[in-house]
Order: structure tokens, then sequence, then C-alpha cells
């Protein structure tokens, strides 16, 4: 099944060779952060209405039998020019009005981006008329913020249909030369789950072409996503890699941090923040091949000082600690 995105200069109409599917379940210093960054999609001309939802859960629970990682869920990713997009569709096994109250605040969002490995803090703000969401971008171990790099989006909840919430995040200009970053969540109830889809996009640049070439022949050589490529005649079709996987990662670890953060709401306060990271490193180890990247002990060891320097960021800017520690 073909998913368009939509394109300021038009519908993408991916070709063969350019597209990679997965029908299921489903960087690493300068490239993570793109990849990371790029969570971002051009206007979409609208949120989808609730047939649309409907249909996509029908889809995605008929392709849950035959998925080899067992869950219903599916991603799309495009190289096309210098734009660079991915969509993803899941159901996720919570209550639309859980998901709707951890997407409609950037205090929340702040909450479960930062387990992804990459994002070492967050914060938000109210500047002017927008709220800008913080992001600082580094190493996979630890690291302070001071030592990442920060990238600010505008923050933006869209009013819909009932039973459905939209939020989109945008930057005209991204880290290391990347451009018109933005990305938008839309989710809706069906049958007591939710559907969430995630589409992203952003331009590179001269600039950013090169950081991706150096990584792609480095470190992100032998790294793969989760939808698979045709490999030629007679040979089976295997994870796609390159660009298009780096994409796929960092979209799979943003949506791995949601679960996360849901499954452990209901934990007590004073162990949340332990049984969130521990949770989140128990979904990326579900893949991998594509999201290995930390022992547990490195990584809830990082997390958690990550956390206490998100704490006094936010603090710094609102005279008061983010909602994380709240009963």
């Amino acid at each position: 099944m073909s998913l368009p995105v939509s394109d300021p200069h038009g519908p993408l109409r991916p070709q063969p060779s350019q597209r990679a599917f997965l029908c299921g379940g489903l960087c690493v210093p300068v490239l993570v952060l793109l990849c990371l960054a790029g969570i971002s999609l051009p206007a979409s001309g609208g949120q989808p209405g609730a047939a649309q939802f409907q249909k996509w859960y029908q889809e995605l629970r008929e392709l849950e039998p035959r998925n080899p990682f067992g869950v219903p869920l599916r991603i799309q990713s495009e190289e096309r020019s210098d734009r660079v997009t991915v969509e993803m569709h899941g159901i996720i096994e919570y209550p639309f009005d859980a998901v709707k109250a951890a997407l409609s605040t950037p205090a929340t969002l702040c909450e479960f981006i930062p387990l992804n490995v990459t994002v070492k803090a967050c914060t938000h703000q109210q500047q002017a008329q927008d709220v800008l969401l913080t992001l600082f971008f580094g190493w996979k171990h630890y690291q302070e913020p001071r030592d990442a790099s920060s990238q600010p989006y505008r923050y933006a909840l869209q009013a819909g249909e009932p039973g459905a919430v939209s939020v989109v995040l945008g930057a005209l200009k991204g880290l290391f030369g990347t451009a018109a970053h933005r990305m938008e969540l839309d989710a809706a109830g069906v049958e007591g789950r939710t559907v969430l889809v995630l589409r992203s996009f952003y331009v590179q640049t001269a600039a950013s072409k090169m950081a991706t070439t150096i990584y792609l022949a480095t470190l992100g050589r032998d790294k793969v996503g989760f939808s698979r490529e045709d490999a030629g005649p007679g040979l089976r079709p295997g994870y796609v890699k390159g660009l298009r996987g780096m994409v796929e990662r960092g979209v799979m670890r943003y949506y791995l941090a949601l679960e996360a953060f849901l499954g452990t709401e209901m934990v007590p306060a004073a162990r949340r923040l332990e049984a969130r990271i521990n949770a989140a490193y128990d979904l990326m180890e579900r893949y991998p091949l594509q999201l290995h990247d930390l022992e547990r002990a490195e990584f809830l060891d990082a997390k958690q000082r990550e956390h206490e320097n998100q704490l006094r960021l936010q603090q710094k800017l609102t005279g008061a600690p983010p909602t994380a520690n709240r009963p």
C-alpha cells in the first residue's frame, strides 16, 4: 500500500527503487542528530478523519499476523532529491485519552522524548505568541546539555475532530545545515486503542549531505532500518540501509519512547523515572539489530543523570521544574 506524503511542490510519487515498507513492527554522533531532529513533514493539507483512522486500524490488524515483529505497525521511508520523508502508522495498546494527554502539552512531551538515546534534554517555554520546545541532541552515551547541540521547535496543538488530536513540531532550520524540519503526530481512538500516525520530513543541504555521507561510510555503515527493499532478482528482500535506514531508526525510537511513557504512568512517582527508563530499554531491545546501542546499566545511568540536567535547565527557564515529578 502506498502512503502518499504531501509536499509543498505537489504529492510525492516514490519510484520503486526509492520506496521501502514495513508491514508490522517494526545515529552516533553527527547523523543521529539529523535523524532525530528531522522528525518532520511538510504540511499534510489537513488532519485525517475518523473514517481514515478506522481504515488504517483495520489494515494494521490484518497485517499483524504476518508481521515478523509481531506488532501492528507499518513504516515507509523515501529519499527523493533533497527531501527525506518517513511515515509510520501503528496501534498503541492504550486508550485515546492517555495518548492525548501525553501529546497535548510540551511538558509531557519533555517527559518521554528524552527516553530516546540521543536526546540529552528537552525544555519548553512561552516566547511571544509561540511555544518553543528545545531538544538537545548528542552522543548515545551520557552527555551534558552544554556539550550537546540544541534545536528549538515551534510546538502547536491543532484542533481536530472529537476523539482525535494532532501535534506539530516545526523548524525552518535544523542541525548541521538541514532545513524545513517538521514532524506531525496524529492520533485517534478506535475500539479502545489508539491509532498513531507519525509523519516526518526534512530537507538536505550540501553541508548536511556531506555529514550524512561521512556517517554512513563510517559509524553508520552496517546500520539498517525496519522496512525492507528489493535486493534484486533471486535475492530475498533485505532491511533498508543508508539514509532511509537512519531516519527509520530515529522515528522508531520516538514511537517506543511514547509507549514506555504510557506503560509506566501508573507507577508511583518515586519509582516512575527508573521504571520508564527500563521500559524504554526493554522496548528497544526487541529490535537489537536496529536499536541496540548501550548495555542496560549504562543506558539507565545516562538517562537518570540527563534527567537531572533537564530539571535544572527547565527550572532556569520557568523558575519551577517540569511536571516529570508530578504524583
